[in-house]
């Protein structure tokens, strides 16, 4: 199986993971203290490094309190006869959030989710992971300043265009509705679509049929 982590990629056999709930460093825990403990590690990682072994011990448990959520047994999750999975774990910087997505659209590689800006009929597919870098890149910025980004960038392809630009509109335009939904939760919709009127930045969320508003002061 292949688990992407924040970009990381890793991938494991099922022996591994056979071995690995039958050793000391298996735990069982419920699927939200998996998530923060991953998240714990995973912090640790970025500020000081930690082995990998607890990284990957973390990951796994994390996994394995997942499937176990969805009710598969660890007996079956342990067989070679379980099918594999591609899976996508996901942390924001803060760790105040994380998610866990199956990759359905490829056996092997993180999925994507397509970004469709309106306005200029251009859409662009970023990974899981490169959506979360985008937005941490820019969440340093007050409110203000990512929605002056957001225009002058929105200008600025309306010149020159090109796929930079629509990563930078991407993640700014993420950021400007964070209150309202966070990155993680984003990432849940296939198909997002951004659409800029004279007073309004609009984010449709197709599958969800809804549209979320942001009103753009003069």
């Amino acid at each position: 199986m292949h688990i992407h982590l924040n970009g990381f990629d890793f991938e494991f056999s099922h022996q591994v993971i056979a071995s690995f709930i039958d050793s000391d460093n298996y735990d069982p825990q419920s699927l939200d203290t998996a998530g923060i403990h991953l998240t714990d590690i995973y912090q640790q990682m970025l500020k000081s490094g930690v082995a990998k072994t607890d990284l990957v011990s973390a990951m796994l448990n994390f996994h394995v309190s997942s499937l176990q959520s969805d009710g598969i047994k660890n007996k079956t999750i342990a067989s070679s006869t379980y099918q594999n999975l591609n899976v996508s774990f996901l942390i924001d910087s803060n760790g105040n959030d994380f998610a866990r997505f199956i990759n359905h659209y490829d056996k092997i590689q993180e999925d994507s989710i397509s970004v469709y800006f309106k306005n200029f009929d251009e859409v662009i597919k970023l990974s899981y992971s490169d959506v979360l870098q985008l937005t941490e890149y820019h969440q340093h910025l007050n409110k203000e300043q990512i929605l002056l980004l957001f225009l002058e960038t929105f200008r600025e392809f309306g010149l020159s265009s090109n796929n930079a630009l629509l990563a930078t509109l991407c993640g700014t335009g993420i950021l400007l509705f964070k209150n309202e939904i966070n990155t993680l939760e984003v990432l849940r919709f296939k198909n997002i679509e951004f659409e800029l009127n004279i007073h309004q930045l609009l984010l449709n969320l197709p599958d969800d049929l809804n549209t979320r508003l942001l009103d753009i002061p003069l």
